[in-house]
């Protein structure tokens, strides 16, 4: 990648779901060596959007294994759950919505069942006042490209895609498309360095920053860990949860993985090896491709 190093600001966005597995690990990994490959900083923020799915005390076991993976982060750590975050949602919201670019929505999964995207029923016949409701955002048959560092120059549609969008549930809490777009804006995040599995969200992220006046991260895809039966290493497919007893070994399990430049014999420590993987990164390893299966 071509950066300015003063400018550069990453960012590692976990959820407080469950402990970190290799595959989120990876993430991290990945998003560190590219920040600090650049003189950048490399900031924290605990995506807690969703309050019904945090687990008690699983930020504080992400705090410790990336402490023990020698991933230093810097600044304050972000909560989107934090009222200041809320805030900046609700303002953001409110001009969308004052620019006629939202309405309500009523729709059930059930009544959306087999729909790809989504159909525009409640922007023509709204739901009653009484009524939950979700908020969409009214999109546009527009193409939008970017050029991936990871992945090439990509396009996609929105409309294609999903459709109008929600941008707030109907039980009140934010959406993640409406939140991150605030949350890098506002941290002034200038390099988005995160899994392929979320590049088909960018689009509606880019037209979010238009909407909103906000200017526009580069992004890089890398890609994402698979199982031996080709199935996305995750939480919901029940990873296991990386151990902080040996960080060293499945340090270089990962950076193996990226087809990285390994050491000829052992460093000293973690830190060592954090600071090897640094001075000799090499992104251009892993560029191009969308599955890193594990061996």
């Amino acid at each position: 990648m071509s950066k300015t190093a003063a400018t550069y600001r990453g960012r590692f966005a976990p959820s407080p779901t469950g402990d970190l597995h290799f595959g989120s690990l990876l993430a991290a990994l990945v998003s560190y060596c590219e920040a600090k490959s650049n003189s950048g900083y490399w900031h924290l923020r605990i995506e807690d959007l969703d309050t019904t799915r945090v687990v008690k005390g699983a930020d504080k076991k992400i705090f410790k294994t990336l402490e023990n993976y020698a991933l230093y982060w810097d600044g304050p750590i972000i909560y989107q759950s934090h009222e200041q975050q809320q805030s900046r949602y609700q303002n953001a919201l409110t001009k969308l919505s004052k620019k006629g670019l939202t309405y309500r929505c009523g729709c059930t999964r059930k009544e959306l069942a087999g729909s790809k995207t989504y159909p525009g029923h409640c922007r023509l016949l709204p739901p009653a006042n009484n009524k939950p409701s979700s908020i969409r955002l009214i999109t546009q048959q527009q193409d939008f490209s970017f050029d991936d560092d990871y992945q090439g120059l990509q396009q996609q549609n929105i409309q294609q895609q999903c459709g109008d969008f929600n941008i707030k549930r109907k039980d009140g809490l934010f959406c993640y498309q409406l939140a991150v777009v605030v949350d890098d804006a506002y941290a002034e995040i200038s390099h988005v360095v995160r899994g392929i599995d979320i590049m088909s969200s960018t689009a509606r992220q880019l037209y979010l920053q238009q909407l909103l006046g906000f200017s526009t991260p580069q992004y890089a895809h890398f890609p994402v860990v698979t199982s031996a039966d080709g199935a996305k290493l995750s939480k919901q497919n029940h990873a296991k949860a990386i151990g902080n007893e040996n960080p060293y070994s499945t340090t270089v399990a990962a950076l193996k993985l990226l087809n990285q430049v390994l050491p000829t014999s052992p460093l000293g420590n973690q830190n060592d090896l954090i600071k090897w993987a640094i001075d000799h990164w090499q992104p251009d390893k892993f560029q191009g491709l969308r599955q890193l299966p594990l061996r």
